[in-house]
């Protein structure tokens, strides 16, 4: 699966958010991580909250495109999911996914 980030203002304003973030932080300790996660969830609900409807992510194999409010929801369904299967935030989490999922 091909997936090709839409660069646009908004979301190149999280991103470069997001990074200043990560460097400004130690991500080694449980509460840099956590701050971490909240900066960056935070920035994507103000994201979404003012635009909810600018496309961010496509899925070029499967002509699929997800908006801002798609990312949040899918991104709130994971951490629901997580939360029950009694991760906390600050845990570790790996995802091994197939070579063919891998962005070209």
């Amino acid at each position: 699966m091909f997936v090709k980030p839409l660069l646009s203002r908004a979301s190149s304003r999280a991103a470069t958010l997001a990074a200043r973030s990560s460097r400004a932080l130690a991500p080694t300790t449980r509460l840099a991580s956590r701050s971490l996660s909240t900066a960056v969830g935070a920035q994507l609900q103000a994201l979404t909250t003012e635009y909810p409807h600018l496309d961010v992510v496509r899925y070029e194999h499967k002509n699929r495109v997800w908006s801002l409010q798609h990312v949040q929801y899918y991104s709130d369904a994971l951490a629901i999911g997580l939360m029950e299967n009694n991760l906390q935030p600050g845990d570790v989490v790996l995802s091994w996914l197939p070579e063919h999922f891998s962005e070209q």
